[in-house]
């Protein structure tokens, strides 16, 4: 499956449509370590090595660049540091920790020695647990806007939701990736956006 096939799928609420490991797993390959060698503004020094893990492990290198070497954690860090609002940020960054804790206690290996393969596979098992109950994901919209404490379950929704969309969003507008990856062209002309995708084409960049 292409990374595009896979973007089509993503959306607010939108894990429940998988039921395989399809989404992610046929996008493993070898990855680049977290080196975090930018500052953050957003996320704390350990908050940022985590989603450098995180983010490499939605979309990997293989082929094509992977989302560390695209810039997408450094990229996410700046936009929510500007974009979220002040729950947003507190639901994303206890719903990070909730994700790290819960990898800890039910994997064989702690989320700070996890390969990229083995973060895909947790993230692919979200995806399985929000397709086999979904009412997750149902009650995490109809409740996003409720006043009062939130539960674990509903800020690791919000989490893993939001870092999958967010992930694939930055990815897909990078410079690395429109330039190198999807079809480019730097002098464009009339703008039709009524043609087909022939079988096997790159879509258009957006750069």
């Amino acid at each position: 499956m292409e990374r595009r096939k896979a973007l089509k799928n993503i959306g607010f609420g939108s894990a429940a449509l998988f039921s395989s490991s399809m989404l992610f797993g046929a996008m493993q390959g070898c990855s680049a370590k977290p080196t975090v060698d930018w500052i953050p503004v957003f996320f704390t020094p350990e908050e940022a090595a985590q989603m450098e893990k995180i983010c490499e492990g939605i979309a990997p290198k293989t082929t094509t660049p992977g989302a560390i070497e695209a810039g997408v954690p450094n990229h996410l860090d700046q936009a929510f540091s500007v974009f979220n609002t002040e729950l947003e940020s507190e639901y994303f960054k206890r719903g990070l920790s909730v994700f790290v804790k819960n990898f800890d206690e039910s994997q064989d290996v702690s989320f700070n020695k996890a390969t990229t393969e083995q973060i895909t596979d947790v993230i692919n098992s979200y995806f399985r647990k929000y397709n086999d109950d979904p009412s997750i994901l149902r009650n995490y919209r109809e409740t996003f806007n409720d006043a009062g404490e939130k539960s674990d379950e509903f800020v690791e929704a919000h989490f893993v939701t939001t870092a999958v969309d967010a992930t694939f969003n930055s990815y897909y507008t990078s410079e690395l990736v429109g330039e190198t990856v999807m079809a480019y062209d730097p002098i464009p002309v009339n703008y039709n956006g009524c043609i087909p995708l022939e079988p096997g084409q790159k879509s258009w960049s957006s750069v």
